[in-house]
């Protein structure tokens, strides 16, 4: 029994270690691409439409891999998902024209936007990780994959000042700049898969009888189908006032990639804080009042950013604002393999992902129209909109899940 713990215990880890690996790029990307992809030549509706086209592809492929993960295994999934990024970032470095740039978001995103890569490993992953941490340990799990991801996303957003270091300090070209950091990235995906190698899988039995091909897991359908209702609204908030926003900085404040970096790496470093408190929330106030508490305040805070002076002013009122949603979101992942069959955990994940998806695949293309304003008004819009959703999304997920604790989520 120990042996199987410690064991269980160590997969965990790696299984955390290979999604911190494979997130390190969504923090340079978040940062970098919106601003990077205007500096080569596209305008603002150019890039939102780019964006959507990467959420689009990761929301329209994600259930037929969620389900294959569920009837033919997690690992394998997770593995080719993680090393198949690598070649959207190969495509990043070497490409400009609009056709291989579409292409490369499609196979690995934009920021959150993870494309066909992340379709094919989030679901997988999601799933595997409970396996492995079951019962009382997958809050703790769950809390700790969403501070891994916090740093990755923190030395991602770092390293957006590499290339303007790169071209100040050792004299390369604009485009040689940004090709060494892709290629460093397109480096931690192909090593984000290697290390999942070794780990042991443990095969759930797959579905079965007159129910078993629906897509919509029937054991399962009454909390996806909440859950799904709720994480559109999140998946259309983080669209329209999230994923560009570092574009929405550059065009409020005429604020650089290289300046934005450090809020946002500051914005990921400070949520890491939320591996303790995730626990003691859960046991004091309950799954439910967490959600809404830090992401109602957090969709305050997004809106209230539209009207500071500065842009040093709206970078520390988004630190406080992810710092909230960082404890958000873990707390809905986890509730949601809670309250699941483990054998439909990662059709599940994917079905409400992929409603998530849909949410933000269309809303960047809005945000991109808004952002090419030059009023107040269109600038302000993304900001002020996507508040209202994660605000209206928070109230939602109280309305369905309040009389529903999970008692397995308290740690003992």
């Amino acid at each position: 029994m120990g042996s199987h713990a410690k064991s269980s215990s160590r997969d965990v880890n790696v299984l955390l270690v290979a999604m911190g690996l494979n997130s390190l790029p969504f923090g340079y990307t978040l940062v970098v691409l919106p601003i990077y992809l205007t500096e080569i030549g596209l305008s603002p509706e150019i890039v939102g439409a780019i964006t959507s086209i990467s959420t689009f592809a990761n929301t329209i492929t994600l259930i037929p891999f969620a389900l294959a993960a569920d009837r033919y295994g997690r690992k394998q999934l997770t593995i080719f998902g993680f090393i198949l990024s690598a070649l959207a970032y190969l495509l990043f470095a070497y490409t400009r024209d609009v056709n291989s740039l579409v292409l490369a978001v499609t196979i690995g995103g934009i920021g959150l936007a993870g494309g066909v890569s992340g379709a094919i490993s989030t679901p997988a992953w999601t799933a595997w990780l409970a396996e492995k941490a079951p019962g009382e340990k997958r809050t703790k799990a769950f809390a700790w994959s969403q501070g891994l991801w916090t740093i990755a996303l923190t030395i991602g957003s770092i390293l957006s000042i590499l290339p303007l270091t790169l071209r100040t300090n050792f004299h390369v070209t604009f485009s040689v700049s940004y090709e060494l950091v892709f290629l460093i990235l397109m480096v931690s995906a192909v090593l984000s898969g290697i290390i999942l190698i070794p780990i042991h899988e443990h095969r759930v039995k797959p579905p079965t009888g007159p129910n078993a091909n629906r897509i919509i897991p029937s054991k399962s359908r009454a909390e996806i189908v909440k859950f799904s209702l709720t994480l559109g609204l999140v998946g259309f908030g983080s669209g329209i006032g999230f994923q560009l926003l570092s574009l929405w900085f550059n065009r409020v404040y005429g604020t650089s990639d290289s300046a934005l970096g450090p809020w946002f790496a500051v914005a990921e470093i400070t949520s890491i804080v939320v591996v303790p408190l995730i626990p003691v929330l859960i046991r004091k106030i309950g799954s439910p009042s967490c959600v809404l508490l830090t992401q109602g305040l957090s969709a305050i805070l997004l809106a209230i950013m539209v009207l500071a002076p500065t842009y040093e002013i709206a970078a520390a009122i988004y630190v406080a604002r992810n710092f909230l949603m960082n404890i958000s979101w873990p707390v809905q992942q986890s509730y949601l393999m809670g309250t699941v069959s483990p054998d439909e955990r990662a059709s599940a994940s994917g079905i409400t992902t992929t409603v998530w998806g849909i949410g933000s695949s269309v809303s960047p293309f809005l945000a991109g129209y808004f952002l090419a304003g030059s009023t107040y008004e269109m600038l302000s819009a993304p900001l002020v909109i996507g508040g209202v959703a994660y605000l209206v999304a928070a109230f939602g997920f109280y309305y369905f899940f309040r009389s529903q604790p999970l008692l397995e989520e308290i740690l003992t």
